[in-house]
């Protein structure tokens, strides 16, 4: 089977979720709000808990979505390393796309598996290969440089849009958000929104933050709807401080980007 005609499709999801996942700091950082005091409302510690310019090195990781990411991440370095696992169902390969990103540089790096009995397949290099920001067309969805990201994994999208939240415990927290304020971090594509109809703007949340305030993980419950079977769409954030800052490969580590390599980002 020649999959040169997947390959287009798959690497468009793959690019699309990249996005969501890498990109967009707005939404969390338009939920910001000044610090309150200790008696202040369990919406406002949530909202304070994400992670900003300061927090420091950090790991993450996203699972539920079309492409589940990990990855770790320091904004106050204007850096991060985010990987992608893209499975494609028709013919059965998985894409594996690791990004490398320190202040205005980006190196990538994929590779393929699940491909016996395939052809038509790129030949990539095993090195981190860095992009030239002018052989790139899509622009707007391959991250060319750090642009003040802060909140990879989006849990700002679903904190901004609590409707009602609740104390679990020492540091749980559970209640509904509302999805359709989602915005780009698109936990659900505008198919199973519309499929949900008025249930997408109460679904339930769950999040929990460590001792220091800061934000361990959130997991939102999608219930089923018409084809779509109930799921969870989950980000967690670990390793405060311990996390490895992502740093620019060695040079013996990397080379320009291939000619392959270009046609998958424009594809």
């Amino acid at each position: 089977m020649n999959v040169r005609k997947v390959r287009p499709a798959a690497v468009a999801a793959l690019v699309a979720v990249g996005v969501a996942a890498a990109g967009g700091c707005g939404l969390a950082d338009a939920a910001r709000e000044p610090a309150a005091a200790a008696s202040e409302a369990p919406r406002e510690t949530l909202l304070k808990s994400l992670p900003d310019a300061k927090t420091g090195s950090f790991h993450f990781a996203v699972e539920g979505g079309e492409a589940p990411a990990s990855g770790d991440f320091d904004a106050g370095r204007r850096s991060y390393r985010i990987g992608f696992r893209y499975r494609e169902p028709e013919a059965g390969f998985t894409m594996h796309s690791d990004f490398l990103v320190v202040e205005e540089r980006t190196w990538i790096r994929m590779r393929f598996t699940g491909t016996e009995g395939l052809t038509g397949l790129p030949k990539l290099p095993k090195k981190w290969m860095l992009i030239d920001p002018a052989k790139v067309e899509n622009t707007d969805e391959i991250p060319l440089g750090y642009d003040g990201e802060t909140d990879p994994g989006e849990a700002g999208a679903v904190l901004a849009a609590i409707v009602d939240v609740r104390r679990t415990g020492a540091g749980g927290f559970a209640g509904t958000t509302d999805l359709t304020r989602q915005g780009q971090a698109e936990i659900v594509d505008q198919e199973r929104l519309a499929a949900l109809g008025a249930r997408a703007r109460a679904v339930p949340f769950e999040a929990t933050v460590d001792g220091q305030g800061r934000l361990l993980s959130t997991v939102v419950r999608i219930p089923a709807a018409g084809k779509y079977k109930a799921s969870e769409y989950e980000v967690t954030y670990s390793d405060y401080g311990k996390a490895p800052t992502p740093t620019a490969p060695a040079a013996d580590q990397q080379q320009k980007a291939s000619k392959d390599a270009y046609e998958l980002l424009n594809g």
